[in-house]
């Protein structure tokens, strides 16, 4: 049991370096980089800025459980031998840790409760027909956003009665596909990822990513050149009206203050069919798959230099 402890230990210490550097490394070159290019759509991939925002964390987390506990279990002498700077790393992970869940149990019962509020006034006895684009809608009462897709695991889009009375039927409908685009990408969810792995000097990034996940439901929603006019009017209609709340951090408003109706009405309008292409993704996956077969065949060689690494990390 001493050896598991001492092994958690040297883990989670090992976890709270790894981490800050890889942090601090991408906040450095996420401010680089924003400096250089100073156009503001010169990033606008939200796949690749989530990523980026949650790489320190995602990679500090797999390294430790596949190469830092491995290697400290296979290798390590049975003698104690880890000074009070180990421990002290260790209680710093904790409270990285602990931190980061304390925020996304707080952003997502602020959430709910803020959600509460708005669909206790809402009115039952009317209903907005959303079967055209296959949402799962529900109605909010005044004082609600205008569109919303709330909810992490099952969520729904939430109309306003001020929306289904303002915009026609067609606005209506490609604002809704907006937020099923929201649904797809799961990005109710990732905020909540997001909230849980704090990091002082991330907030560019966050918002970077926030501005291009709406960017890109407006892409997934637009299906015509009609389609393109028809979001625009509907987020122009709706942007004044929206300066009267707040968006709730777990959840995933039409128009929002983390991105500019501005430019998403300029994009919109200058919308084409040819623009809209796939990703190229495959060459970042043939580097992982070499990544994880070149890991798969030297994994010994590997846990040996994890071990050395450790012990002059680590103390």
């Amino acid at each position: 049991m001493i050896f598991i402890a001492r092994d958690l230990v040297v883990c989670l210490a090992f976890f709270a370096v790894i981490y800050n550097a890889l942090s601090c490394l991408v906040a450095s070159a996420w401010w680089i980089m924003r400096r250089v290019r100073q156009e503001r759509e010169a990033v606008n991939s939200a796949d690749w800025l989530f990523g980026l925002r949650i790489l320190p964390f995602l990679g500090s987390l797999l390294f430790t459980v596949f190469f830092t506990f491995p290697s400290f279990w296979l290798l390590e002498r049975k003698s104690f031998d880890e000074d009070a700077t180990t421990f002290l790393l260790a209680v710093i992970a904790l409270i990285l840790l602990g931190v980061g869940l304390r925020r996304a149990l707080k952003a997502q019962s602020r959430t709910n409760h803020t959600i509460k509020q708005w669909l206790c006034d809402a009115n039952a006895d009317k209903v907005v027909t959303a079967s055209a684009t296959g949402a799962v809608a529900t109605n909010a009462g005044k004082g609600a956003p205008s569109l919303m897709l709330v909810g992490l695991w099952r969520p729904k889009v939430m109309i306003s009665d001020m929306a289904a009375t303002v915009l026609s039927e067609s606005e209506l409908h490609v604002a809704i596909r907006h937020e099923l685009e929201h649904q797809r990408s799961r990005d109710n969810l990732k905020k909540l990822i997001i909230n849980a792995v704090p990091f002082p000097g991330m907030e560019g990034i966050t918002g970077a990513w926030r501005e291009a996940s709406e960017l890109a439901a407006d892409d997934g929603a637009v299906r015509t050149h009609q389609d393109a006019l028809d979001l625009a009017t509907a987020l122009i209609k709706l942007a004044r009206p929206s300066q009267q709340w707040v968006e709730p951090e777990l959840a995933s408003g039409l128009v929002c203050g983390s991105s500019s109706v501005a430019l998403r009405v300029r994009r919109l309008l200058e919308w084409r069919a040819a623009e809209r292409r796939l990703a190229r993704i495959w060459p970042w996956t043939i580097v992982v798959l070499f990544m994880v077969a070149w890991v798969a065949t030297n994994y010994g060689t590997a846990l040996a230099l994890t071990h050395r690494l450790t012990e002059r990390i680590v103390p």
